[in-house]
């Protein structure tokens, strides 16, 4: 029996946590220079053709708002970017120009005619097809701020669905790790690492639809083993529920509809399984149903509609080498810089996969994982990761045939809604061998607190500051302390907050991350 202290973690390790998210959600937010979130213009103009009143878009013919049009021509970007876009500057062109012309760059992109919102561009909506539920919320702000520049107005929904979807994730995160029986500081440790994951904010803090699917699915998961531990009608709504939201989200959420009608069916809980087919089928099924009537597919993608299904996934999946798509895939979705594509150190990297991969076999080799003593927490854990892997392992061979052997693996920000289930599994497995467990919870602490903050001052900082490359120590700490003008100046040129505002942001979240770290890792220790 778990004490009443150890049932939620302490208030100050709550408080922490919430500053934490929040800092990091406004933080990343205004960092992002425009459309330098994945796929970001193309998201944004479904949410502001809903907020226009314009009704859903199509994917064959929808277009890009003659705004977002013209901010792609002025705004800087990527060079992965201008493959896909070619009429954008990429940084170093941008960076190239003489301040007077950047200056002026900056100026008309505010000063975009706010009645272009209503006209069409030569841009096609490639994003047109997504479910539908994530912008519509994001539609109510951006019909607000209407009047406000493109960049404010990107900024400001940015933070909404970082701030909403992080504490969102929090909440259902905390009550996935009670579940699995974690105690603190272990519970406590598990969250710190979940909001200390670069991709995780790189998914959360830009306009699109992730910032709400990555929660839902963590709380389809807390609802799923609530309904297997107590049956009920009450339950099975609930699950069913979360189900159909997320589905009506994105629709990576269809490969998780075994689980619960498999579990329904397999205990023979037909009262539950009415109810959970009856929501299902009264809330998700009719934009299915739309996208086959309207695309011919059930998903409406533009891969299925270009004739990629079942058939084509299983003929050429074992042409993939399977050991680098998963090795490559497991490291994006630890670090990703954003549509950059950049990637974070190589050795630490691995070294934090390592560290995942000792906890987890902590786990497995526990003498409740032995003896096949999981609990339904577990179980429903388990499963939902592997259905979850194996609808990655799909989208995996979808983008190799789209992309004619291009593309390796899926795309990193749908590997999130697996990172707070393993992390619950990792954190149960230490916090059950405490001997070693609590040295392995420290390095993952330190290891997830240190690769943010780095992300902050090595990489993005000087990235969106114009200073692209490797970087090294005695590199970083010459911009900082001989170069801080020019990169202040440059920051001020791209990104949505004053330079000014970034550097204080960024220096709350590393004294965050050096607090809790100290916290935690004393914690811990003293653990028996």
């Amino acid at each position: 029996m778990r004490s009443q202290s150890d049932r939620t973690f302490p208030d100050y390790s709550r408080y922490l946590l919430i500053a934490y998210a929040l800092v990091n959600a406004v933080l990343y937010s205004v960092l992002l220079p425009l459309w330098e979130g994945f796929d970001e213009p193309f998201h944004f103009a479904y949410v502001q053709q809903l907020a226009n009143w314009q009704g859903l878009p199509d994917a064959r013919t929808s277009r890009l708002s003659g705004e977002v049009a013209a901010s792609i021509r002025l705004a800087p970007a990527s060079d992965s970017v201008k493959q896909n876009l070619a009429q954008v500057t990429t940084y170093e062109e941008y960076f190239s120009l003489p301040t007077r012309e950047r200056l002026e760059l900056r100026r008309k992109l505010r000063a975009i005619p706010a009645e272009l919102r209503w006209q069409s561009s030569e841009f096609l909506n490639y994003e047109g097809h997504q479910a539908p539920l994530a912008y519509l919320l994001l539609a109510w702000p951006e019909r607000l701020l209407a009047r406000v520049s493109l960049p404010t107005r990107v900024a400001s929904l940015r933070i909404v669905a970082a701030v909403a979807g992080s504490l969102f994730l929090l909440l259902g995160a905390e009550r996935l790790f009670v579940q699995l029986g974690i105690g603190d500081p272990y519970r406590s440790m598990a969250l710190f690492c979940l909001l200390s994951s670069q991709m995780m904010w790189a998914t959360l803090a830009h306009v699109a639809n992730d910032w709400l699917a990555v929660p839902i699915a963590l709380w389809t998961l807390v609802a799923l083993i609530a309904l297997a531990s107590n049956p009920s009608g009450r339950t099975a709504s609930l699950a069913s529920l979360c189900l159909a939201a997320g589905l009506l989200t994105k629709a990576y959420f269809l490969a998780l509809i075994p689980l619960l009608i498999g579990m329904c069916a397999l205990r023979k809980r037909w009262r539950e399984l009415a109810i959970v087919s009856l929501i299902l089928c009264g809330l998700a099924s009719p934009w299915y149903l739309r996208n086959i009537v309207k695309y011919g597919v059930l998903t409406g993608t533009q891969e299925a509609r270009a004739g990629i299904g079942l058939t084509a996934v299983l003929r050429n999946a074992p042409a993939i080498h399977w050991p680098s798509v998963i090795w490559s895939s497991v490291r994006t979705a630890l670090w990703t810089g954003n549509n950059t594509f950049s990637t974070f150190s190589a050795n630490t990297l691995s070294f934090m996969m390592g560290a995942l991969t000792v906890a987890l076999l902590l786990w497995a080799t526990s003498r409740q994982a032995r003896r096949k003593r999981i609990s339904d927490a577990e179980s429903f854990t388990i499963w939902y990761c592997v259905l979850f892997a194996l609808a990655l392992g799909y989208a995996a061979v979808v983008s190799h045939i789209y992309s004619h052997g291009a593309a390796e693996g899926p795309s990193p920000w749908y590997a999130q809604v697996l990172l707070g289930p393993l992390l619950g599994l990792a954190f149960l497995g230490v916090s059950r061998r405490r001997r070693i467990g609590r040295f392995v919870a420290a390095v993952l602490v330190l290891v997830f607190g240190y690769v943010l903050a780095a992300t902050y001052a090595v990489k993005l900082i000087p990235l969106y500051g114009g200073f692209e490359g490797r970087t090294t120590l005695a590199g970083v700490a010459m911009l900082y302390s001989h170069r801080l003008g020019i990169l202040a100046a440059n920051l001020d040129a791209v990104t949505l907050a004053p330079a000014a505002a970034i550097f204080v942001l960024a220096g709350v979240v590393i004294a965050l991350v050096a607090a809790q770290q100290i916290l935690l890792v004393v914690r811990v220790m003293r653990t028996r």
